[in-house]
């Protein structure tokens, strides 16, 4: 079997979740343009803060990439985003499932190559009044769990990218999300937890936290990406 094809056999049956540290890549501007379609161009030149334009185009570029890589997709394929969560191929059959995420200086995207509801969230680690913030968000049992862990900060970003992930995956209000009792996430790095398989974890030697849902049962890969020429 060729090599391209066996890697393309192989991916099918997965979730791929790719991160990177933008600052690794030194992509000229002309390029990433090239890499949005129109109306992810009006969004980028709507951004104001330069940082935000750079997360969002970097994302793009990520997701091109790995596309690349996994299922030998064109980067010069012109794509739509549906509802954040299908990359769809114009002019062909082509449809992935997908999710983005940026956090500081990272980036991270989720695919799979067949139909499924995936939610990515990473989060960098700052310090903050925890005890406060977590009122905001988490219900009472989640409060106590992150309030009496012996690593406050790290709980508290497990539960927050929970968070944020299970937002995306369902796509229900912010009410909904705040009311689900994502506690599990902080006793088990992965599992189920309210109908959806999770999977949580640090990256960038600690600094981030990311968390992924799904309504699939397929096997999760995270992985840092590396640029193959």
């Amino acid at each position: 079997m060729p090599e391209q094809s066996r890697i393309v056999s192989l991916a099918i049956d997965n979730i791929y979740v790719y991160y990177c540290d933008m600052r690794q890549f030194n992509v000229g501007q002309d390029e990433l343009h090239r890499v949005l379609n129109q109306t992810d161009l009006r969004r980028y030149r709507g951004f104001k803060n330069t940082s935000r334009q750079n997360q969002f185009v970097m994302s793009r570029w990520l997701m091109k990439q790995c596309l690349k890589q996994l299922f030998a997709q064109a980067t010069s394929d012109d794509y739509q985003l549906s509802d954040y969560s299908r990359w769809n191929i114009l002019d062909q059959s082509n449809s992935y499932s997908v999710s983005i995420s940026h956090s500081g200086h990272f980036i991270a995207v989720a695919i799979a190559a067949f139909p499924c509801s995936i939610g990515l969230d990473i989060e960098q680690h700052k310090s903050r009044n925890f005890t406060e913030l977590v009122k905001i968000f988490g219900t009472p049992s989640e409060q106590n769990l992150v309030n009496n862990h012996p690593e406050q900060q790290l709980s508290f970003y497990r539960l927050w990218t929970a968070k944020e992930a299970f937002l995306k995956v369902t796509q229900s209000s912010i009410d909904h999300v705040f009311q689900e009792n994502l506690g599990k996430c902080l006793h088990h790095k992965v599992g189920q937890v309210a109908g959806y398989h999770y999977l949580t974890g640090e990256l960038g030697e600690g600094k981030y936290s990311y968390a992924v849902m799904t309504d699939s049962a397929a096997k999760i890969q995270v992985q840092e990406f590396q640029l193959h020429h």
